[in-house]
């Protein structure tokens, strides 16, 4: 570690989630099906890796909105540090159910509410006085973020602008890897210095059949000093820039709650990078926080030491 470490900006969706499982099967319409496990928690790709954030105890700040309910009201309590900046909207919290399936999989039902109308003025204006300049500044779930995904390229231009370093994980486009989505993901991976993505995610955009060609693929996307991150699961992760690649594996371990687990692995990940840590040094936190969390049903909230 070097030198002192760097504020962390998450920008983007947070939300409520009702996690209940697991089930084998879909059951029929009509039945009933008594479930072991349930959490009520808050959600969001944005929401999730800021509270990994804070149980790391990094300094680190949430950018992002809620609606004017009972369900943002808790969203308000979690979020309400120096460097939060969660506006209250006159909608109702968008609220995702998430049906865990025995193994790790999971199905969501999410309502629209009040991320719909969340813009790039919306972002400058809840960042005008954030600390940026040097900080590392994660854009999550672009692609489900509607209003902003036309702006998305010139919005990073902007924290750019205002000296972030900057990371996105844009992760699945809602009607698929469209010639329009891929165009956009072009866009947004030129501009980031750090590209985070799952293996699906990466095989989706590229059209590739394997990690290494998506990996190749993307190579021809990015700055030449930006990494891409392909995070894989139980395989572990990998990264790469130019001709440098790394690959960490992953322990086994008992999953319990898969939902999260790239967002907890991006707080892992941010964490080292912005404590001055390697590359190698990195993907290897993020898959240990990564495994913390998804190894954990209700999801927890005590402290995750950013040390083994």
């Amino acid at each position: 570690m070097t030198g002192r470490a760097r504020p962390i900006c998450v920008i983007g969706n947070a939300n409520l989630d009702l996690v209940a499982g697991s089930v084998a099967d879909w059951p029929a319409w009509g039945t009933e099906v008594f479930l072991s496990n349930s959490d009520f928690r808050i959600g969001g790709s944005a929401a999730n890796t800021a509270i990994v954030l804070q149980r790391l105890g990094h300094a680190a700040g949430l950018v992002s909105a809620r609606g004017n309910d009972e369900a943002g009201g808790m969203i308000a309590q979690h979020f309400a540090g120096d460097l939060d900046r969660v506006a209250a909207l006159p909608e109702r919290t968008s609220i995702s159910v998430g049906i865990l399936q025995t193994g790790g999989e999971r199905s969501f039902f999410s309502t629209d509410g009040h991320l719909d109308g969340l813009d790039a003025d919306f972002y400058r204006a809840g960042l005008e006085d954030w600390p940026l300049d040097g900080a590392l500044a994660l854009v999550s779930g672009g692609f489900a973020l509607p209003a902003l995904m036309d702006a998305h390229a010139g919005f990073l231009e902007w924290l750019k602008s205002r000296g972030a370093e900057v990371a996105i994980d844009p992760g699945w486009p809602g009607e698929g890897w469209t010639d329009a989505a891929v165009d956009m993901a072009r866009d947004w991976v030129a501009l980031a210095d750090h590209v985070l993505f799952n293996e699906m995610e990466a095989l989706g955009l590229t059209g590739a059949t394997d990690i290494e060609q998506a990996q190749d693929a993307m190579q021809t996307m990015l700055a030449p000093s930006a990494w891409l991150i392909v995070k894989q699961g139980p395989d572990g992760a990998s990264c790469c820039r130019g001709e440098e690649r790394l690959h960490e594996a992953a322990e086994p371990l008992q999953v319990m709650d898969t939902i999260g687990a790239g967002d907890a692995f991006n707080a892992g990940y941010l964490s080292a990078i912005a404590d001055g840590e390697d590359e190698g040094a990195a993907l290897k936190r993020g898959i240990r926080v990564a495994g913390r969390v998804i190894s954990e049903f209700p999801r927890r909230s005590d402290p995750i030491s950013p040390t083994p």
